[in-house]
């Protein structure tokens, strides 16, 4: 399988030379804006599930995207024919349980005591352990079980400018739980509770236009963070990631316009996009398009 990155170009001709002349374009296909240099922003609306357990407070995160394309090869040839692609998610919940956690322990003498320092003192070290064991140094193993894959995205995209796809097959991550023993007391101290995630996609599209190519995805998501806790959204996401100020939109006239999600944010400023706490990098917030609009979310005219 190989992987081909599309990218859209615009060619502007002189004013008063191509000016006024329609000419029909061909399509450009369903293209799809790749994550490996910025992530998607997704932001979860829960539509079933109970709002008050851990599965149902769900409420948005970076997503990796990208658009994978299967090719055969004839032998006497060389010609490459195109078989399928498919549309690949990569939720951080899912990839940030591969990091390994960190934390500080206590040094240990030979006979089993504690190791103080000059003043008396209990001396630490810091530790560094995996929650999926062995999968640290693997790459291939932590994107393959932290991907959500499709088993089709279609070629066009359909009159509303949205590319389908279908059988997406759930991501699951399950981790062991990370623990210390108090030397003194002998209390066993839970770092890192073990769990087990899964992420089910379905009717997952992506917008495609030349207004917008391949910046927009909707879908739905059926998530689980263990046994006998699903709670089921409604996914919205665009691409780039861009961090905002909720406060902003309160006094639109008084704030900055890429704190609104608007021009200078980064994102195509036709977007109908909203701002949202908790979800963007490091717990702040982040530009999404608006639940109330859908996708594609456009400002009216």
């Amino acid at each position: 399988m190989s992987k081909r990155i599309v990218t859209a170009v615009a060619l502007i001709g002189a004013a008063g030379i191509i000016s006024g002349c329609a000419l029909e374009q061909p399509s450009a296909g369903c293209i799809v804006q790749d994550s490996t240099d910025y992530p998607w922003q997704a932001v979860y609306v829960l539509k079933n599930g109970d709002a008050t357990k851990s599965c149902g407070q769900l409420k948005g995160e970076a997503l990796g995207v990208w658009k994978y394309v299967q090719f055969t090869k004839d032998e006497k040839t060389q010609q490459l024919t195109k078989v399928s692609s498919k549309l690949a998610l990569r939720p951080e919940g899912l990839a940030a349980r591969f990091e390994p956690v960190t934390y500080d322990d206590e040094v240990l003498n030979a006979d089993g005591s504690v190791k103080v320092d000059e003043d008396g003192e209990a001396v630490f070290e810091e530790i560094t352990a995996d929650r999926v064991p062995g999968a640290r140094n693997d790459d291939y193993s932590i994107a393959k079980l932290s991907t959500a894959l499709s088993e089709t995205l279609a070629d066009e995209p359909d009159e509303k400018g949205l590319c389908s796809t279908s059988g997406f097959k759930p991501a699951t991550v399950t981790t062991t739980a990370v623990t210390r023993t108090d030397e003194e007391s002998g209390e066993v101290i839970t770092v890192a509770a073990a769990e087990s995630l899964s992420y089910a996609f379905t009717d997952v599209k992506v917008y495609s236009d030349p207004s917008a190519p391949g910046t927009q995805l909707t879908g739905t998501l059926k998530y689980s963070d263990g046994p006998g806790c699903e709670a089921e959204y409604t996914v919205l996401a665009l691409w780039p990631q861009v961090e905002c100020d909720p406060d902003a939109f309160a006094s639109p006239t008084e704030a900055n316009a890429a704190d609104r999600c608007d021009v200078g944010s980064g994102l195509n400023p036709d977007f109908d996009a909203v701002c949202v706490a908790g979800i963007g990098p490091g717990g702040s917030a982040a530009c999404v398009p608006n639940p109330a609009t859908g996708v594609p979310a456009f400002k009216k005219k």
